[in-house]
């Protein structure tokens, strides 16, 4: 693969130092990305859990496929995963458009509050639907049998309705986020052109804007299915209960078993590696060779559609959406804190703060505290740099297997965050003494994060790197600085503003994660989310709600940090 590795100009002092780095660089991405995933799929073969001897046959996938809940596990999860793209990517569709396109009122604070609507973590405002939803003590639900006089609950959280419900806000957010910057580079005369034909908005809407924009759009389809299949915490918390099983809850259940069944999770897991390989594929043949281009040289005109009075109706959706889907249950989330009983308003004296102060006394909390920015810190540190790295060789170095490197890059948003936790269970486990060591330590954690944030990362600093001319390093290189200077010292300041917006990026990922560290964390290296989703099993809703609380603080923190810096996720994701 490297043996074409020859440069037109002289940015290494030999072949061979040139070689060399980028095999090592090739080795490390393989090892992360490539490696991690063949291992689950191969492993699904071998009968002997991590570190016994080897032995090879089909009794896993027998196993597997034999359990009588898979069946309904697997119409559970594509059901609730369709219906979820479905749903949220017609939001998305109508608030790009209304952003974009329109003159509708405060588009910033919408487009502010879908952009925290991405940031916010699933589990704590889960937490805040269920104290408003729960069927026997859900405030809205006790609210309105009060008001009309209602024999039982209208609403009942626990269901595939509330499952639905509780992902709405971060698919539409993310989905949002993806499509944005597609109708912004939009050329409206394009648009023109069919309100001279006759055509009104709608119907501009419908025929010509979504078909032009197909590539975005089926992007945040892809994307969104393989980020519904990832889930893990909000069917924890609501699924479980009510007995709604799918494909991330399964293989949960199969490692929390004592002995842990790792051949019907690893054999799980590797049928959903082919069904998003094949997702892939599909993405590929519905483009084909067909044309999108709406950018050319004769000019770019991005004119918005005045909506007259219409406008305060798109105003007034946007409001209810974003108020409902994302405020609200942050509000009760907060208030759930103070409250004695979780849930219950209608005992004496219903309001406390012994919840917060036992927080901070409670060594379980500081431990998970201290791994938590430790996680965060670490990742955020070392990933930028990894990613700065890749991204620089990527754009800079021409070689031979250069699109093979790139192709590595994006393999971890191939792959859901649970698969890529068992993925690497594999690898550590089932790989000798010295990897098997660094099971349930931070260092497997921030290895896990990195992997997980390594296309969106690179993805932002290849666009960056673009940004820094060539002569600046070829004046280093003029003066005698080896490449390795030259990195550190011209490359990396420049990118810097850059790579600190990734690292909060990554940071704000490795607060919030679940799916992706909950295989590999044990009791002395679990992260502030990990310790809420331990409360929400033991039923303890009141530390859990503090817990995300303080979890959603470090998160805003961070977001709040990366947009002064000037990052915009939508242009992030379209890179």
């Amino acid at each position: 693969m490297l043996r074409a590795l020859a440069l037109s100009d002289a940015r290494f002092p030999r072949l061979s130092l040139r070689a060399g780095l980028l095999l090592i660089l090739f080795a490390m991405v393989a090892f992360m990305t490539a490696y991690p995933l063949s291992l689950v799929f191969i492993n699904s073969f071998q009968v002997g859990a991590p570190g016994e001897p080897v032995r090879w046959g089909l009794d896993a996938w027998r196993s597997a496929f034999a359990d009588p809940t898979i069946p309904g596990v697997l119409g559970n999860t594509f059901f609730l995963a369709g219906v979820r793209v479905v749903i949220a990517l017609t939001l998305a569709i109508f608030f790009a458009w209304v952003v974009t396109r329109t003159d509708t009122p405060c588009k910033g604070f919408i487009e502010f509050s879908l952009w925290l609507g991405f940031f916010l973590p699933h589990l704590p405002i889960t937490i805040g639907w269920i104290l408003l939803l729960d069927p026997d003590f859900g405030v809205l639900n006790q609210f309105l049998m009060k008001l009309f006089g209602l024999p039982k609950a209208p609403f009942n959280i626990y269901s595939y309705g509330g499952i639905i419900w509780a992902h709405l806000a971060f698919g539409t957010s993310i989905r949002f986020l993806l499509i944005t910057p597609a109708f912004r580079s939009m050329d409206a005369a394009l648009e023109e052109a069919a309100y001279t034909s006759g055509c009104n908005n709608l119907s501009t809407l419908l025929r010509i804007t979504i078909p032009i924009l197909a590539p975005a759009i089926i992007a945040a389809v892809i994307l969104g299915f393989v980020k519904a299949l990832q889930s893990l915490e909000v069917e924890l918390a609501i699924g479980f209960p009510a007995g709604i099983l799918v494909y991330s809850t399964k293989i949960w259940e199969y490692l929390k078993w004592e002995p842990a069944r790792y051949g019907p999770a690893t054999a799980l897991s590797s049928f959903f590696i082919v069904a998003i390989f094949a997702l892939v594929l599909v993405q590929r043949i519905m483009l084909g060779r067909r044309e999108f281009t709406t950018i050319t040289g004769r000019g770019y005109t991005s004119r918005r559609t005045r909506l007259g009075p219409w406008r305060w109706l798109t105003f007034s959706l946007c409001i209810l959406f974003i108020a409902v889907m994302i405020y609200m249950p942050l509000l009760f989330l907060i208030l759930g804190t103070f409250m004695r009983i979780f849930g219950l308003f209608n005992i004496p004296d219903p309001w406390t703060a012994r919840h917060w102060l036992g927080a901070f006394d409670d060594p379980t909390f500081l431990v998970s505290l201290r791994n938590t920015l430790l996680l965060g810190l670490g990742a955020g540190v070392f990933g930028s740099i990894f990613y700065a790295l890749v991204s620089y060789v990527l754009v800079r170095l021409r070689f031979t297997g250069r699109g093979v490197l790139d192709l590595l890059a994006w393999l971890p948003w191939a792959l859901p965050g649970v698969l890529t936790g068992l993925a690497l269970l594999w690898v550590f486990l089932g790989s000798g003494s010295v990897l098997a060591s660094l099971y349930g330590s931070i260092y497997l954690l921030i290895l896990a994060i990195i992997i997980s944030e390594l296309p969106l990362g690179t993805q932002i600093l290849k666009a960056s790197v673009l940004q820094v001319h060539r002569e600046l390093e070829e004046a280093a290189w003029a003066s005698g600085a080896p490449w390795l200077y030259t990195f550190r010292r011209i490359v990396v300041p420049l990118l810097a503003p850059a790579m600190f917006a990734v690292g909060l990026v990554t940071f704000i990922s490795a607060v919030r994660d679940i799916p992706t560290v909950v295989f590999l964390a044990t009791f002395d290296s679990r992260t502030l989310s990990l310790l809420m989703l331990d409360y929400i099993a033991g039923g303890s809703f009141e530390k859990s709600t503090v817990i995300g609380v303080l979890v959603i603080i470090l998160i805003i923190v961070a977001a709040v940090l990366a947009r002064i810096l000037g990052l915009r996720m939508g242009n992030a994701e379209q890179t």
